[in-house]
């Protein structure tokens, strides 16, 4: 049983999103930031000086899943929408361990 929970969970670190949020954006992305941070200790998540994505940066919350921008119009918004991704990738992943 162990080595199976260590399996998924080697996997689901392997297949994880890498979220990256911009320091610029004033839309309490950085309370987000941190709270994610703290919770998913195997998924990389980063707070960078700039993503080079600025129109957006200054009218919403945004933040770079995988390289593909993801904005809502609430930080609350955004919170939920990487939740969603998180979960639907949690699904490929026990999809893939049932095999």
């Amino acid at each position: 049983m162990k080595m199976i929970i260590f399996i998924i969970v080697e996997v689901w670190k392997a297949e994880m999103k890498k979220i990256c949020f911009c320091k610029k954006n004033k839309f309490e992305s950085k309370q987000l930031y941190v709270f994610l941070k703290d919770t998913y200790k195997n998924i990389k998540i980063k707070r960078k000086d700039c993503l080079g994505k600025c129109k957006t940066c200054k009218h919403c919350p945004f933040a770079l899943i995988d390289k593909e921008m993801v904005r809502c119009s609430t930080v609350d918004e955004l919170y939920g929408e990487v939740q969603q991704r998180l979960i639907q990738d949690w699904r490929k992943i026990r999809a893939k361990s049932a095999q």
